[in-house]
């Protein structure tokens, strides 16, 4: 085998080729001697049956079906490196998860670095643009702080910000809309959220729930209950402590406005059917109660209802005893609290200076001062009576 004898620069061999006496003579590139792994007998044009043995064993024929996730395959599989046909795969318990989006389950979880306690307040968190600066600091949903930087009222260290993608660091920037300072941990505060349907109005578990907003959720609660997942429209969520008591906030004295749909329209004596109906649930609904036709089409009518106590079931169920049939109902108003300007699904904080007008218009003082004597009421009614 002449390919594999050595040549040395001296021995190479004449190529036949002659340059120019100002020009070296051309001579081939040194070959590159390959040592082969088998011993080769120069007098055999291959290596021996042992040999091949030996170096190059062969594969076993279960391989396909031994190893599920083998990144090799067989020649003619195509698809993914992965894919077998259905019938030569394994059974596995996690058959029909995908690997990247099963990514947080079982063996497959992405394991996060442990960080020490100590050295968890001081990472810097990166910066972030002013729309979702304000949806962290809890002001509002990134529908109506675009429309706050649009009307040029959201400043970030005493400059107004223009532009939605404004950067910001949340640890030193100061944040201020309409003059208002937002803080991480912002105490006594008062949220309005239009909930849409098939939301749920509590933390109920594996459903979607009105708290999902909120970063941390503890210390938050929605006075006058949450509404039911059939029902859509305004609810208040705080952490104000004083409105914590179950019928002894002020949100319990408010004036609610539900929008119901039913099936047909009814007459003036079945209205006052169910307003007498309403009357009687609570003595707090004497001369409140009011169910008037908004609109009204061939096929459907919408009813606005004001009530104080009664929730929504108890709507359900006077308008079922009417030979009413509920299509859909929306809480408009909460006292002087409405929808206006809040679109579904959206959110915004409400200031100290509206806070200020809302419960002296919602609430008049003679309603509650026969109430300031007991504890729970106490505290409200200096804060938001005797203080002005």
């Amino acid at each position: 085998m002449d390919n594999l004898q050595d040549y040395s620069d001296a021995e190479m061999p004449e190529n036949g080729h002659h340059q120019a006496e100002d020009q070296p003579t051309y001579r081939p590139p040194r070959r590159r001697i390959v040592r082969s792994v088998v011993s080769v007998n120069p007098y055999e044009s291959s290596p021996s049956a042992d040999d091949q043995r030996r170096f190059f064993p062969p594969e076993p024929t279960d391989r396909w079906r031994s190893s599920p996730w083998d990144y090799r395959q067989p020649s003619g599989y195509g698809r993914s490196p992965s894919y077998r046909p259905r019938g030569e795969r394994p059974f596995r318990r996690d058959r029909g998860f995908d690997r990247n989006r099963s990514a947080g389950r079982g063996r497959f979880r992405r394991r996060t670095p442990y960080i020490e306690p100590a050295d968890r307040n001081r990472l810097t968190p990166r910066p972030t643009t002013v729309v979702r600066a304000l949806v962290r600091l809890l002001y509002c949903s990134r529908k109506l702080a675009k429309r706050a930087i649009k009307e040029h009222v959201v400043t970030v260290n005493d400059r107004i910000v223009r532009e939605p993608v404004y950067t910001v660091r949340l640890l030193h920037d100061t944040v201020r809309v309409d003059g208002l300072l937002l803080h991480h941990t912002p105490r006594n505060i008062y949220i309005v959220l239009n909930k849409p349907r098939h939301y749920a109005g509590s933390r109920e578990p594996n459903s979607r729930h009105v708290f999902n907003f909120l970063m941390k959720k503890r210390g938050w609660f929605i006075p006058g209950g949450p509404l039911a997942k059939s029902v859509s429209g305004l609810v208040v969520v705080t952490n104000d402590p004083e409105q914590r008591v179950t019928g002894k906030s002020l949100f319990d004295l408010m004036e609610k406005e539900y929008h119901v749909k039913v099936h047909k329209a009814p007459t003036k004596r079945a209205l006052n059917t169910i307003t007498a109906q309403l009357q009687a649930l609570d003595p707090d609904n004497d001369n409140v109660v009011r169910v008037e036709l908004l609109r009204k089409t061939k096929r459907y009518a919408w009813l606005s209802i004001v009530v104080v106590r009664p929730t929504a079931r108890d709507i359900y169920r006077v308008l079922k005893e009417a030979e009413l049939e509920v299509i859909g109902m929306e809480r408009y108003r909460i006292g002087s609290i409405t929808l206006e300007g809040i679109a579904p699904g959206s959110w915004r904080r409400l200031s100290q200076v509206e806070l200020a007008k809302i419960f002296p218009e919602s609430v008049p003082a003679s309603v509650l001062e026969p109430l300031a004597s007991e504890e729970p009421w106490q505290a409200l009614y200096q804060r938001w009576y005797k203080s002005t």
